[in-house]
């Protein structure tokens, strides 16, 4: 039977039929255990984002720094291990600083796997192809991969780094120097840049600059010794090749 025109909408809603009386039961059972499931849900992620927070906190890297400086063999390897899993440059640029020589070489080992791997799986796939060329002599593949990483990541310092130690084996040392220079402003700590760019303006006979950079990354690296003869060798260079001066003080 329609209803007339006249019946109020009201009513027409009194007059629709509900759903049956089984769904409304099956609803009822199911919205506590649907409630629970969403609040498990809301506690997990909660509690990971918590977690990650807590290990990716600096509390939780000076700890894990610690143990690298304090521990035995295997505690080292094993916080060294974990400072890259959690990209904790700056405690292992600090740990650079230890008396010992073991941990010295185990955290300059991390950092250069830090670095590498600083863009992602695909980036380092890349630059160990690039490796890989360079080590066959194919200097134009590994030239055109290393194109290929610094034009898709641009701000992954080690492609640019990888490209500059490619133009520093083909002599051409002002590019390497220009690349270098990339890399320092992406990650003033990377000491390898800091020499490589020394090494460069060395051979372009800029020696006040190549003493500049060779001092930065001693900054950084202090224990290393072949970087201290090399800055040794700069300075008496530039000592040799610097303007002299009368007693007026004018260059001569």
């Amino acid at each position: 039977m329609r209803l007339p025109a006249f019946v109020p909408f009201s009513a027409r809603r009194a007059c629709t039929p509900g759903p049956p009386v089984y769904i409304s039961r099956v609803h009822g059972l199911l919205k506590p255990i649907l409630i629970r499931i969403y609040a498990s849900i809301a506690v997990f992620f909660g509690v990971y984002f918590l977690m990650y927070c807590l290990t990716h906190s600096t509390w939780n890297k000076e700890r894990i720094y610690q143990r690298l400086i304090s521990g035995n063999i295997q505690e080292q390897q094993a916080a060294a291990i974990d400072l890259v899993y959690y990209g904790a440059q700056g405690q292992l640029v600090h740990a650079l600083r230890s008396n010992s020589r073991g941990t010295r070489e185990l955290v300059t080992n991390s950092l250069w796997e830090l670095w590498s791997r600083a863009a992602g799986n695909r980036a380092y796939r890349l630059i160990q192809a690039s490796q890989a060329a360079i080590e066959r002599k194919d200097f134009l593949q590994a030239l055109d991969t290393l194109n290929r990483v610094v034009k898709a990541y641009p701000r992954f310092a080690e492609g640019w780094n990888r490209r500059a130690t490619l133009f520093w084996l083909l002599g051409q040392y002002d590019l390497a120097v220009a690349d270098s220079a990339t890399v320092l402003s992406l990650n003033p700590d990377h000491f390898g840049a800091w020499q490589g760019m020394g090494l460069c303006q060395f051979h372009l006979g800029k020696f006040s600059e190549a003493c500049r950079s060779i001092r930065a990354a001693l900054r950084i690296n202090p224990h290393d010794e072949s970087a201290r003869n090399f800055l040794k060798q700069c300075e008496e260079i530039n000592r040799r090749h610097a303007p002299q001066r009368n007693f007026r003080g004018n260059l001569v």
